[in-house]
């Protein structure tokens, strides 16, 4: 019921293809394979030398990909309550963002080995496992880096839970690689 409410008011990245009904791998897959064909099939114009070497000629020549391929470890274990929270203040509704901060906050934690058992923790960080809510909060958390990640040019980010597939296009892999290295700094500087 509160997932329900909670789609009604936010909609997860449209790059993110994992915890939504038609959002499937196969079409993340698909969307993988259309960008990489349409870089390959999309051409720029090179000048080079004519044979003679008397002047110039236009060459055409297909654009290179770069396929940088991640997977989050204890993606769902790592979420910051206090990044979370504020990306919650987005939500609309104070009693939905009061409820949903008291359902991720105020949690503790033991663990036992035999008969012994720890002291109890807080958790700082992570959504309760196996609830329905935990992936919707994870797209919620992952939502501002999808942004920033499709906002370099001839990049493009997708999700699939926590596994992201990061496409550049280039003139050539020389070109790609300065905006992949760039591209994760920023992913590193995000984590």
């Amino acid at each position: 019921m509160v997932l329900k409410r909670l789609l009604w008011v936010w909609t997860p990245h449209p790059h993110q293809y994992a915890y939504r009904s038609m959002r499937t791998t196969t079409m993340q897959l698909a969307h993988l394979i259309h960008e990489v064909e349409h870089n390959r099939n999309h051409y720029f114009q090179v000048s080079l030398p004519k044979k003679s070497g008397i002047g110039n000629q236009l060459h055409y020549r297909p654009h290179r990909t770069l396929l940088v391929l991640v997977d989050f470890s204890k993606a769902f274990d790592s979420i910051d309550h206090r990044v979370l929270s504020r990306l919650l203040a987005n939500i609309p509704g104070v009693n939905c963002r009061r409820w949903l901060r008291n359902f991720l906050c105020g949690r503790y934690a033991k663990t036992r080995v035999g008969y012994r058992n720890s002291d109890r923790r807080p958790m700082l960080r992570g959504v309760p496992q196996g609830s329905v809510l935990g992936p919707y909060l994870f797209s919620l958390y992952v939502h501002p880096l999808l942004n920033l990640l499709n906002s370099f040019a001839g990049v493009t980010a997708d999700m699939y839970a926590d596994d992201l597939s990061i496409i550049v296009k280039g003139q050539s892999r020389e070109d790609a690689i300065p905006t992949a290295n760039m591209v994760l700094q920023k992913l590193h500087a995000w984590s």
